[in-house]
């Protein structure tokens, strides 16, 4: 994985920014707390992924500092994948 922006507030929770073919992407992984795991028997342990987000960003939605590789207009994207349960 090619971190290329880390805030102090991101170490808080599982967030990074990676660059992918010159375009910054934050990812978001939501994890399994004791609650998650008494609600659903698909997971197994805590921390495990819930679900992922990940979306094309210009900026740090944490500092607001401008990324590498955001110069061109880029049209708005984004993945999401749930995890919690078998499919």
């Amino acid at each position: 994985m090619n971190r290329i922006h880390e805030c102090g507030d991101m170490k808080q929770a599982e967030v990074w920014i990676e660059l992918e073919h010159d375009q910054p992407l934050l990812h978001l992984n939501q994890t399994a707390s004791r609650d998650d795991l008494e609600e659903n028997h698909h997971l197994e342990q805590i921390g495990d992924t819930i679900a992922t987000v990940i979306l094309n960003v210009k900026f740090c939605p944490y500092c607001g500092e401008k990324l590498t590789g955001s110069d061109g207009a880029g049209v708005p994207w984004f993945q999401y994948h749930d995890f919690s349960s078998w499919k």
